[in-house]
């Protein structure tokens, strides 16, 4: 039996052994989480009283699963900013190419990703997106581990295991300034900037990580970039100086309105701000990564250990193109093995799982949606583990599949968000759960 199934019938006896006590701490839980900044769209963020209990095993497997994809990346990334011809397989608009192209001025290529995961408890795993370019999750990831983490059941589980967590807020500060002085070559404070598009007040992930850069030392303002003015080769936000952005903006929303962020875009070409991350992260967060990696004519730069990662642990894909009879056949006829994804969208928009519609659906779909710049992806087989789930005050375990998001920061493994649901897409357009993160030994 793996750790983690263990783990998992144990936390079971726990809490059904103590049903009243559960539920009763289950209120305060749900009153804490109302109370902290774990929100999403400004209502508290959906979540089970439920840790992900994962094994250090696993956590070294997640390590080293990182390391070679990283590594993978970075030639691709490279590959692509030396190789016009390799450039024209993504298909990028001129403007989009030319921010990619820009040296952000510091080395690394991916400051921030969240790259998620479909992990088995037999330690086999397939990614099923590269979260570049705006990355989220932090702080619910955060708030669940405190309030969970101190909660009834998880105070039970303590008394015979020791549980470790993750902290994702001063680590990112000490990234992002690595990157900063990189670029500027000194030691000076930078005045920061998260942007966004902002509509009302401004997420709680943003004020927690001002909050966090202040800690650190440096002035830093939430903004929006139709805000921003470029003015004697300085970027401004009002009388504000920006030194160094986090860029929360994703990239296709910033070539999509390049007429009202113009400033920015300027500012960022002529290398007068330090965005972290950069543009180059596209290169990566587009799905059609998964295809060119997949296309052996297209990657001879990757070794054959590299190429033999990407087939055991990238789901297959093809760039779907409707004009094509054949790939058209297939996609109707094999509809319950296949996802059909927009190449460049966030949050599980657009996304269509065969396995969920009729072979009528299906071909409306086909017909209506995936005209163009569509993904075609073989469906993985989702893991599922029984989640303690409360309604009508009664407590149940239930199956739920479940999705584990590793956040990288600076190339390195810093931590574990996870989603949980009982539909095949887990996303924030459906019901879907977060749940904390543990890495749990025996206490010896």
């Amino acid at each position: 039996m793996s750790i983690t199934r263990e783990l998992y019938n144990t936390y079971e006896d726990i809490v059904m052994k103590n049903k009243d006590a559960f539920l009763k701490d289950y209120s305060q839980v749900m009153q804490r989480v109302e109370e902290s900044p774990a929100k999403y769209k400004g209502n508290p963020v959906e979540f089970l009283y439920q840790p992900m209990l994962l094994g250090e095993d696993d956590f070294k497997r997640f390590k080293s699963l990182t390391d070679q994809l990283i590594k993978i990346l970075n030639k691709v990334i490279n590959k692509y900013i030396e190789d016009e011809k390799f450039r024209s397989y993504f298909g990028f608009s001129p403007l989009l190419e030319q921010l990619i192209l820009k040296d952000p001025g510091y080395s690394i290529n991916i400051p921030m990703g969240r790259f998620d995961i479909f992990y088995n408890l037999d330690g086999s795993f397939q990614f099923c997106e590269l979260n570049a370019d705006g990355s989220s999750g932090m702080v619910e990831a955060r708030e669940l581990q405190k309030i969970i983490g101190e909660s009834f059941a998880v105070d039970k589980l303590k008394k015979s295991h020791i549980l470790q967590d993750f902290e994702l807020f001063d680590s990112w500060a000490e990234a992002l300034l690595t990157n900063y002085r990189e670029f500027s070559k000194s030691e000076d404070k930078p005045q920061i900037a998260i942007i966004d598009w902002l509509d009302g007040n401004p997420p709680s992930e943003f004020v927690e990580f001002k909050k966090t850069f202040e800690n650190f030392g440096c002035k830093t303002v939430i903004a929006d970039p139709r805000d921003l003015v470029y003015r004697d080769n300085k970027l401004y936000y009002g009388d504000f100086r920006i030194d160094c952005i986090y860029r929360r903006a994703v990239t296709w929303e910033i070539i999509e309105k390049q007429d009202e962020v113009k400033d920015f875009i300027n500012a960022y070409l002529d290398g007068n701000i330090c965005v972290v991350g950069s543009i180059r992260s596209q290169v990566i967060h587009n799905k059609i990564i998964f295809a060119i990696l997949h296309d052996s004519t297209k990657t001879p730069f990757l070794t054959e250990e590299e190429r033999e990662f990407v087939k055991k642990h990238i789901p297959y894909t093809t760039i779907f193109n409707i004009e094509n009879e054949e790939l058209l056949e297939f996609t109707i006829s094999n509809k319950d093995e296949l996802v059909l994804k927009p190449m460049d969208k966030y949050a599980s928009r657009g996304v269509r799982i065969g396995a969920d519609f009729t072979k009528e659906e299906w071909k409306n779909i086909i017909k209506k949606e995936a005209k163009d710049e569509y993904i075609l992806q073989q469906f993985c087989k989702i893991p599922k583990l029984p989640m303690a789930m409360v309604k009508d005050n009664d407590i149940k375990f239930v199956e739920n599949n479940y999705l584990i998001g590793l956040f990288m920061y600076n190339g390195k493994l810093q931590g574990l968000y996870t989603r949980t649901g009982t539909k095949n897409i887990i996303g924030s357009i459906v019901e879907c759960y977060t749940v904390p993160n543990f890495i749990v030994s025996k206490n010896v």
